[in-house]
């Protein structure tokens, strides 16, 4: 949602502001979900010289989003890390995880909130239903049990860093359609987790039987999930400021709305009500240094041709092209994180969709405590299991 950080300065500063980094190709689930399955576990991943010289030629930016792969599978993942914390003053990090390799997980995590103070970091932890659902959408027997043994750890250590925050993020099927309001509920009465995502399957997956997912179906879902997230921004905070409360609104309004675009583009496929930034405020490096502006759309250069110089790549016509070739096609989806990113960079959405969003949500009583009676809050036997 919104930027935690100084959240109204993207409106006045259309610069690189996200970079989506995958760190390597390599990974030891077999999702089905998965838009990224033909590019994976291949060689040639950038190396930590490459990638410090990538970083020195980088301007600052404030968000670095990690990716793969499993991310936590490359073992230099604290110091590639702390190379953009140091050069590029990256200060909110997210690193999305299967929760397999529990061990160097934890390790890893440790030496980034060690060594990086001052850094927001985050870690989604990707769960799609029970145990059955789960292991089979995975392609990994015990996956749902390792993935909980993974949170547990990182809870306990959570307790150690107040800049680490904990999401379940979960992908919205065809398998899993009917269990996905139970497993959030399930995760929202049994951890204490900062939030949950819920996202509707996204680009050319590797198997694409599991995007029919029913227009009312995906509606139903949305609006039992919504009250869920309410109550996770409405969590009691560390600070009470005034300029937390108009956070905490944008984030309840985010939500909302963010729900409502993706419905509508998945559905209706609607244009959003902002344009797409993609290519402008951020951008995709890929493992072997093949860039995109978008992460469902193809490479248009190579950093390694560019000798690992990213303001030579930023400056290229084929980047100034790619962007009028979005614009062009008129490029809009559901992929949550360029829409959040475009949301944060338009005065519309920030300055004027997303307050009536709160405000409309508080005339229907919709950002309002939601009542416990009105949560399924029952721990299905199913999301129990660990077989």
């Amino acid at each position: 949602m919104p930027h935690r950080e100084a959240f109204l300065r993207p409106l006045f500063a259309k610069q690189l502001d996200l970079v989506i980094l995958f760190v390597t190709s390599i990974c030891n689930a077999r999702c089905r979900t998965c838009f990224y399955w033909l590019e994976l576990n291949r060689k040639g991943d950038l190396t930590f010289d490459e990638l410090a010289k990538l970083s020195v030629t980088m301007p600052q930016f404030h968000d670095l989003w990690i990716s793969g792969g499993e991310p936590f599978l490359r073992k230099d993942l604290a110091r590639v890390i702390r190379l953009f914390y140091s050069n590029n003053q990256i200060r909110d990090v997210r690193i999305p995880t299967n929760g397999l390799p529990t061990a160097q997980t934890v390790s890893i995590v440790m030496e980034i909130l060690q060594t990086c103070p001052e850094l927001h970091l985050e870690i989604d932890i990707s769960i799609d239903g029970p145990a059955e659902i789960h292991d089979k959408i995975r392609g990994v027997p015990r996956n749902f049990e390792q993935a909980l043994e993974t949170l547990d750890s990182l809870q306990k250590l959570r307790t150690q860093y107040q800049n680490l925050t904990l999401y379940v993020n979960s992908v919205i099927t065809q398998e899993n359609e009917d269990a996905i309001s139970e497993l959030g509920s399930y995760f929202k009465s049994s951890s204490d987790l900062d939030g949950h995502y819920f996202q509707i399957i996204r680009g050319d997956p590797k198997d694409p039987q599991l995007q029919s997912v029913s227009p009312q179906k995906l509606r139903e879902i949305y609006n039992q999930v919504l009250p869920l997230n309410l109550e996770y921004v409405s969590k009691p905070s560390r600070k009470f400021s005034l300029l937390e409360r108009i956070k905490q609104a944008y984030w309840k309004a985010g939500y909302k709305f963010s729900y409502e675009t993706q419905y509508q583009n998945y559905v209706h496929q609607r244009k959003w009500k902002m344009p797409c930034t993609a290519g402008q405020t951020s951008i995709v490096i890929d493992y072997n240094g093949d860039v995109r502006v978008c992460e469902l759309r193809k490479p248009i250069g190579n950093l390694r041709k560019y000798g690992m110089n990213f303001q030579s790549f930023w400056n290229s016509k084929d980047r100034q092209n790619e962007v009028r070739q979005v614009k062009s096609d008129q490029c809009f989806c559901t992929h949550i994180c360029f829409m959040y990113d475009s949301m944060r960079h338009s005065k519309r959405v920030m300055l004027w969709e997303l307050p009536k969003a709160y405000f409309v949500g508080l005339i229907s009583r919709r950002f309002k405590k939601i009542p416990q009676k009105h949560l399924c809050t029952a721990k299905p036997e199913i999301v129990l299991s660990k077989a």
